[in-house]
């Protein structure tokens, strides 16, 4: 049986992490020793994990950027002939997907800038727009997007749900792609692991400068594992395409397959490095944003159950 003791003065992170390891094998922290995998004999078994590897040589071009713009164009691509297929003006999804994008990263870099690291910025404010030296987070792009969509929404009176499922059908193909350019960088290094997904690479932990010498270690990789989360949701949106859907059904249920993988993921992150994750009340930004996301896409598939599928008109 599994036991913990908590104090009154216990964060929320501190009760939802204790319960997460009643329930499941437990995250590996720095105050206890990892969990190794043993034979029926007790012989311990091989611990496998992705080996350290350099990232790509391009040239001029970075690998994160170059996987972010395949991204976008992909899925593009998807969302367009999703739009011709279904009858849907394909001029007004590029339009949508353009200000999705310019709100995204407007958002993704002020949440990274105000919620994470703003004791980096205090003196730098210069440096807040130079996005590409890196620093974006994930649910600001999201709440970017969604305020720039709903203006473009209203401008054009285009109708909410179908284009909104539109630029959801598209957005996990490109989400994943994107993700594997934060997997190829390390971009969001995990506490320290033996698991086979764990990927050995170099970090820099606090008090630590010159990054050469920094030992090589296998932590967990966020940024695979939330392309592994991804990739899953697009095969599902798949599957789920092959009979007619109501219109909000794909933006619902991005928002709730999303949101609880993702809370549970940033268990996971690191506590021990310069790029840990600043947390509130024990909790991450992104794992505040999974709650209410999850709430939004509840909300979604409740609100349109009703609608007959397959009716696509404008």
């Amino acid at each position: 049986m599994y036991r913990t003791s908590l104090g009154n003065g216990a964060s929320l992170g501190d009760w939802i992490r204790a319960i997460y390891n009643a329930c499941g094998p437990g995250i590996p922290e720095p105050h206890r020793p990892r969990c190794r995998l043993q034979t029926e004999r007790g012989g311990p078994l091989i611990i496998w994990t992705i080996p350290y590897f350099d990232t790509p040589d391009l040239g001029p071009i970075e690998p994160w950027g170059l996987c972010v713009a395949t991204g976008v164009i992909v899925g593009l691509i998807i969302g367009t002939r999703r739009a011709e297929r279904l009858g849907l003006d394909t001029e007004a999804v590029s339009g949508l997907a353009a200000w999705f994008l310019m709100g995204g990263f407007v958002g993704a870099r002020l949440m990274h800038v105000f919620a994470y690291r703003w004791v980096d910025y205090a003196d730098n404010l210069w440096e807040i727009p130079m996005m590409w030296k890196g620093g974006m987070s994930s649910y600001g792009g999201f709440i970017g997007a969604a305020i720039a969509g709903i203006v473009y929404i209203r401008r054009t009176q285009i109708n909410l749900w179908r284009y909104g499922d539109l630029v959801s059908y598209g957005f996990m193909p490109g989400w994943t792609i994107g993700r594997i350019g934060c997997f190829l960088i390390h971009d969001h290094p995990g506490a320290k692991s033996d698991f086979f997904l764990a990927v050995e690479m170099r970090v820099q932990e606090a008090g630590q400068t010159l990054f050469q010498n920094l030992p090589i270690e296998a932590r967990h990789d966020l940024g695979l594992y939330d392309g592994i989360l991804s990739l899953c949701m697009w095969i599902i949106f798949a599957v789920s395409d092959r009979k007619p859907r109501f219109s909000g059904f794909y933006l619902g249920a991005m928002c709730a397959l999303y949101s609880i993988p993702r809370f549970f993921l940033d268990f996971l992150r690191a506590t021990d490095l310069e790029v840990s994750d600043t947390r509130y009340g024990g909790l991450t930004p992104a794992q505040y944003g999974s709650i209410i996301l999850l709430f939004v896409g509840a909300w979604i598939l409740w609100k349109r159950r009703n609608e007959a599928p397959g009716n696509i008109a404008q």
